[in-house]
């Protein structure tokens, strides 16, 4: 599907003072940016991640278009979903359906429960969000090849009556995985909420056309949807607990739904987002400006003292790892020395992590444990039985010069007497980085490298360079970071299969030495497909295709993970309690939302 951006320009239109109504007052009036100050005691002020790039005058909740979307900021707080998937615990909450079971190993059904209410009164049914699905599977359908499946897993899905949605799948799925994949993100941002209302006359429309029209229409139809920008913010009507009330140049005002069915346990009348010049909330944070903000920390050493002595953070099992990425060679005309998994593995063990640890700052952590593909969080918490697993495992980055020259003899190199390593060819081993200058890691790692005795090249290129080049598998070796926010979602089938091979070039199909753990492979190897791999992992959930393809992780090395960067929000305990399962406030991008959306969680005013 081409891309917003691609096909029109729009004209930003700012405004220069908050348009406020009577029922939210003029305490909160902010002409200039920096989001205001509200005189409200009982108002929740949050960042906004949105700040930098999109004017709120300008968002509109359309899932399908992502230029100057507002499906997930403030989307996913003024609209509510069926479940809550929490990637981290790999596990499933109850929203506004409260029961989900597979009556058979290929069909999913969610209950809806009967209290949820659009904000005009209208009764949210199974058929609006049915409607948002069908939307998406059709445009996937449109997109796919011929014969291929629009969806990896989903086939259909259908309102059976008010209360009853059904999904039907191409395979048998274990039930927590067929309820990930059916509230993922499909074609847009549908996994935010239920934005199709399925009465209103704009998205009817859109669906119709979407079954009707044929092929030579199509391309016309989904530049109409994934253009649009129907409806906007400020005229949008949700189903979540907070409705919107104002929208400004910097601030955001939404007021309590009283008719949702978790509106008496929020305590407090009013929730704002505060847009500012920059992406950074620390210093509004700490200068009281705000309560909360989704990301940004853990925060670098010196700007701790800064602030509020009852700083809390939330969403701690969120992390982005840092990744050393290597070019595997597999159908590129590129010749890299890379090509070889020895060679990776050699100039992995040549890495020093310890001499990076001093240079962290106080915001990156080291990954210190084998390349697993396994969130780093995960590993220090030991929250999972891959942390045992990977004990097993290889562990590179502990400047092993003698296992380096191992493995690099056993592939034909050699070192002259200088301590210079040549190729087979004879000539001197010289690593093409691509990028990366600022990266700590990789500076430790090119002075590791030369003190063996291999040269590197530094070069820098511009981001379409860079794209085109690591697309293309020119270079060598480049820096690459990935959110790593739970087991299952390091390994989704759009991402290793495809993402992660397009950029490396590893092969699909793959020996790997055996048993699990035995780097020699005593006993002999085992040749997988690693998409069937993936794919047979969620088909049957049977664990050992995950250790499996953790060990071809290990072994393989298209990347290994560097270091990890906790991607926590935070918020400010003087006033605010917040209380959820460690699922929902750690294990999910919208703790911030979704937690006054839950029975059994809560955001409670204490400030006087």
């Amino acid at each position: 599907m081409p891309k917003g951006n691609d096909w029109r320009s729009y004209e930003t239109s700012r405004r220069d003072v908050l348009k406020y109504s009577a029922a939210g007052g003029a305490a909160a009036v902010a002409g200039c940016l920096g989001g205001g100050e509200s005189e409200s005691t009982d108002r929740f002020r949050v960042f906004d991640p949105e700040t930098s790039g999109t004017l709120p005058s300008e968002r509109h909740c359309n899932p399908w278009n992502p230029t100057q979307r507002g499906t997930w900021h403030p989307g996913a707080l003024i609209f509510d979903r069926p479940v809550v998937y929490s990637p981290s615990e790999d596990s499933v909450y109850p929203l506004i359906a409260t029961e989900w079971v597979m009556p058979d190993e290929t069909t999913l059904e969610f209950t809806f429960s009967d209290e949820w209410t659009w904000h005009d009164g209208d009764q949210v049914v199974a058929d609006d969000w049915v409607m948002q699905l069908q939307m998406a599977l059709a445009i996937m359908d449109y997109q796919s090849e011929d014969g291929e499946r629009p969806h990896q897993f989903i086939e259909s899905a259908e309102a059976v009556d008010e209360q009853t949605a059904r999904v039907s799948l191409y395979d048998p799925l274990s039930t927590t995985v067929a309820v990930q994949n059916v509230v993922a993100d499909l074609v847009g941002d549908e996994s935010r909420g239920i934005f199709t209302k399925h009465t209103d006359d704009q998205w009817t429309e859109w669906h119709r056309r979407l079954q009707e029209t044929d092929d030579g229409e199509m391309d016309a139809l989904l530049e109409e949807l994934t253009t649009e920008k129907y409806p906007r913010l400020e005229d949008a009507v949700g189903n979540g607990p907070f409705q919107v009330s104002d929208v400004g140049d910097n601030i955001m005002v939404f007021e309590k739904y009283e008719d949702h069915p978790n509106a008496d346990n929020i305590n407090f009348s009013e929730y704002s987002l505060h847009l500012y010049e920059n992406n950074n909330p620390t210093q509004p944070y700490a200068n009281d400006e705000i309560d909360a903000t989704h990301t940004q920390f853990p925060v670098e050493d010196d700007v701790k003292q800064q602030l509020p002595d009852e700083h809390t953070l939330i969403k701690q099992s969120f992390s982005t790892n840092k990744l050393l990425t290597f070019n595997c060679g597999y159908d590129v005309d590129y010749d890299t020395p890379l090509a070889s998994a020895n060679v990776r593995k050699a100039i992995c063990h040549v890495f020093d992590r310890q001499q990076v640890v001093q240079l962290l700052e106080g915001v990156n952590r080291m990954f210190d444990w084998p390349p697993c593909r396994v969130p780093g969080n995960v590993l220090e918490n030991e929250s999972h039985k891959a942390a045992e697993w990977v004990q097993d495992f290889t562990k590179y980055g502990q400047n092993d010069t003698e296992r380096a020259a191992e493995l690099l003899e056993r592939e034909g190199f050699e070192r002259d007497d200088n301590g210079e390593w040549l190729t087979p060819d004879g000539e001197r081993f010289e690593i093409d980085i691509m990028n990366g200058t600022e990266r700590k890691d990789i500076g430790v790692l090119k002075k590791n490298l030369n003190d063996f005795g291999i040269a590197t090249n530094q070069e820098q290129v511009d981001d379409a360079t860079f794209d085109e080049r690591r697309q293309s598998g020119e270079y060598d070796m480049m820096p690459d970071g990935s959110s790593a926010n739970g087991i299952r979602a390091l390994w989704a089938l759009d991402l290793v299969p495809n993402w992660v091979q397009s950029i490396t070039h590893f092969e699909p199909e793959a020996e790997i030495p055996m048993p699990v753990g035995d780097p020699d492979g005593s006993g002999g190897t085992k040749t997988i497909n690693i998409e069937e791999h993936i794919r047979q992992w969620q088909v049957t959930g049977d664990d050992e295709y995950h250790r499996e393809l953790m060990w071809w992780w290990n072994q393989t090395l298209p990347q290994m993970e560097a270091m990890f960067q906790p991607d926590a929000g935070a918020y400010n305990a003087a006033n605010w309690n917040l209380d959820a399962s460690d699922g929902i406030i750690d294990g999910t991008e919208d703790a911030l939302y979704l937690i006054p959306k839950m029975d059994e969680a809560t955001i409670e005013y204490t400030g006087n």
